[in-house]
């Protein structure tokens, strides 16, 4: 019998899972949004505390953890989807072995990985990074203590295994948008303080890092009280690396994937190209922490419920969490390429203006149709299918490379934006061509009245084209995006959504918020 305290029960709740899965995502949106504010607050003042020079080490070591990432074989990714199992079928030493050998390996190559950097860190800096002078001896220390940062991230990533298959995503993002507050805002303040450099930061979001770690633990032991009593399972070990391994495989081909056009920019045109193209991918992929948000809690709900046979749920999860992704993210993308270029203008400069709306334009399709292609990707995540994608990453280096050359040569800017796009797309299709092969899952991402869920967005779009050619200030754009989103909205909800949809936003407002006028009237408009 379980030990546990679950969010919800396993084997049924008053909730539906799309409730769930839509109230975990709106608590994570919440936080990943506070966490842009503080970081958009307090970056030009580390910039100016830091200095041009500092600050661009600074920015080196923190990218370096991008690729130490690779060191914990995806083990975030195996633990949540091998725990969610366990605990569908009330598990709950199960739960806990995948938890503790999950952990125990993260640990493991996780420390590896940073012992060998730390020691290498005069080599890795002079001669891989390039750094000279006075700042070689403060980014050593400064590396090292990235190094520990790594682990404690990692470990974190791991250990929260309890809190994500029960969707316990109120409790697990005030942890972890709290421990991101302080080390936004204590940066800064410590830098003033301390009179200190990249040592100091490093120190500040290690001791930040740590407090997030240590608060997701005992929260997960909470939850899962039996994690107090340890317990390693060779054979769950098999299954977190053959899991994890294909992960692995796949994060080391996305590498050039994701960079190969930036230096083909820069051999073929210039520096001054790379960042035109550069701003306008920033911008662009914002509109990523949409399906970011969503993936989170999708991953173990679908895997809770085809673990417990809760096929049609599981349809109908997968269904709505698409269509509902495609009819938020539609205008997002849209009214994002209205701002454009006013945005880039003041934001960057006149010069970005001119050269990265373009751009930025090409790219945001890329992106919108990669986002679509996140709940299909998360599917194949929580059947085990993460073969398929080591094969369809793998498969496309060597014609994204030549692609990336020959468009970026002859476009410049543009041809990048075209050629990540390009692929973007593939992925998209793949993913869902196999995910309807595989599992007969909706290839559609249109809510069941078709025809209006597109010509609502399609309207919207004709009316920002239309209200670009009237107002070009950002001042002027901005109420017009302002009063469109409003309108778009209003349409979606009396012409898009189905009785029923509405009164599952309305749950999901109760659930997110708590009981008010709105969870009274859900009842009548369902």
């Amino acid at each position: 019998m379980s030990t546990s305290e679950p969010l919800v029960p396993v084997s049924g709740s008053s909730v539906a899972p799309s409730t769930q899965v839509a109230a975990a995502g709106a608590w994570g949106l919440g936080g990943r949004v506070a966490l842009l504010i503080a970081a958009l607050v307090t970056t030009p003042f580390t910039i100016r505390l830091l200095g041009s020079s500092r600050y661009g080490l600074w920015a080196l070591l923190l990218t370096s953890l991008t690729w130490a990432a690779l060191a914990n074989l995806g083990m975030g990714t195996a633990s949540t989807k091998f725990g969610a199992e366990h605990y569908a079928r009330g598990d709950d030493l199960g739960e806990v072995a995948v938890v503790w050998t999950a952990l125990s390996l993260t640990a493991i190559t996780t420390s590896c990985a940073a012992v060998v950097v730390a020691v290498e860190a005069p080599a890795i800096l002079a001669h891989l990074l390039h750094v000279r002078g006075d700042l070689l001896g403060p980014g050593e220390l400064a590396l090292r203590i990235v190094c520990a940062l790594f682990v404690v991230q990692a470990v974190a990533g791991t250990v929260n295994t309890p809190q994500v298959v029960r969707l316990r995503w109120r409790q697990y993002t005030i942890i972890t948008t709290a421990a991101g507050l302080i080390a936004a805002i204590g940066t800064p303040v410590a830098l003033v303080l301390l009179s200190g450099g990249v040592v100091t930061a490093a120190s500040v979001g290690l001791g930040a890092a740590a407090l997030g770690a240590l608060g997701t633990l005992l929260l997960s032991v909470r939850v899962q009280p039996a994690l107090r009593r340890p317990r390693v399972s060779k054979v769950v070990l098999r299954q977190l690396v053959g899991y994890g391994s294909a992960l692995t495989v796949s994060s080391l081909a996305i590498a050039p994937l994701s960079t190969a056009e930036r230096f083909f920019l820069a051999d073929n045109h210039s520096t001054v190209v790379v960042a035109y193209y550069a701003v306008a991918a920033t911008l662009a992929t914002t509109l990523n922490v949409l399906p970011g948000q969503l993936v989170g809690p999708l991953l173990p709900a679908l895997t809770r419920l085809e673990a417990q046979g809760r096929l049609g749920e599981h349809r109908d999860l997968y269904r709505k969490s698409l269509s509902g992704l495609f009819l938020v993210l539609t205008p997002a993308a849209i009214l994002l390429a209205f701002l454009a270029h006013p945005f880039l203008s003041l934001w960057a400069g006149t010069e970005y203006g001119l050269h990265s709306t373009g751009p930025l334009l090409v790219l945001v399709g890329g992106v919108w149709v990669n986002c679509l292609a996140w709940v299909p990707y998360t599917y194949l995540l929580s059947s085990g299918h993460t073969k398929i994608l080591a094969y369809v990453n793998v498969a496309e280096i060597l014609p994204f490379i030549a692609a990336a050359w020959v468009l970026t040569a002859k476009f410049g800017a543009i041809g990048a934006a075209l050629v990540v796009s390009a692929m973007s797309a593939v992925d998209a299709v793949v993913f869902f061509v196999v995910v309807r092969h595989v599992a007969q899952l909706p290839f559609s991402p249109l809510s069941e009245r078709r025809t209006r869920s597109v010509a609502v967005p399609v309207a919207l779009g004709c009316a920002a084209m239309l209200a670009a050619t009237v107002g070009h200030g950002l001042a002027i754009r901005l109420g017009w995006a302002a009063l469109l989103s409003g309108v778009y909205a209003a349409a979606v909800w009396r012409l898009v959504l189905t009785p029923t949809e509405r009164g599952g936003l309305l749950s999901l407002a109760a659930e997110v918020v708590g009981p008010g006028p709105w969870s009274r009237r859900s009842g009548r408009a369902t």
